[in-house]
């Protein structure tokens, strides 16, 4: 796969400010953020499941296959961060999460995802998570662009509970991962659970996790 890096200008790779803006921009942007999620959800025919706790989103939806879940989780991602305006997030993010707009994010399968980590300096057995730093230096390499990390089905997965289910991580810059989704094994019955972090999302749209994220 072609490195991302090579086609994007480097002004666009620019290290956002470590510092967090102040709490009602974040709650406003986290509005937008989950608030549109909702919407690209309920027009998918995506359930959204209530919860007491506001930086956690979770989706439900049956019948549904990996390659239709990353073309989702894509369009819903870069919806929800089109409707940001430069009001709220300033004009140096908008220029930033243009790019996260306009180009397409890479997919990855997740062993492929551990030879580009383990060549970087990484190394993950099969079913391990990715490492925070890990992960961040996956994102790097495809150019600060959001990086969904496929979970093949029959294969090894991270998690106890879901190992060989299908399903997807989606991994951003100062965010880390802001999705997961896990489908059923093929011979399970049940909705697909996918689960969106709108903290860490918020990081990603304002920026202010970036000395955390990349370590």
């Amino acid at each position: 796969m072609l490195n991302p890096a090579h086609s994007i200008p480097r002004s666009g790779l620019d290290q956002p400010p470590a510092v967090a803006p102040d709490a009602a921009r974040c709650q406003r942007v986290r509005a937008v953020l989950a608030g549109e999620i909702a919407a690209t959800a309920a027009a998918h025919g995506l359930e959204v499941e209530g919860s007491a706790d506001p930086w956690r989103c979770v989706l439900r939806g049956g019948d549904l296959t990996l390659p239709w879940l990353c073309d989702f989780a894509e369009a819903a991602l870069k919806s929800a961060i089109g409707r940001l305006s430069a009001d709220l997030v300033g004009g140096a993010n908008v220029t930033r999460l243009d790019g996260a707009i306009s180009y397409r994010h890479p997919r990855l399968p997740y062993r492929r995802a551990l030879r580009i980590v383990a060549a970087r300096g990484w190394r993950h057995a099969l079913g391990d998570e990715l490492a925070p730093a890990a992960a961040a230096s996956l994102v790097r390499f495809c150019a600060l662009l959001p990086v969904q990390v496929m979970y093949l089905p029959n294969q090894p997965q991270p998690g106890p509970g879901d190992r060989h289910r299908p399903g997807l991580s989606y991994v951003v810059p100062w965010g880390g991962e802001v999705l997961r989704a896990v489908l059923p094994a093929e011979d399970e019955s049940g909705p697909a659970v996918i689960r969106v972090e709108m903290d860490r999302l918020l990081g990603f749209a304002l920026g202010y996790a970036a000395a955390e994220a990349d370590g």
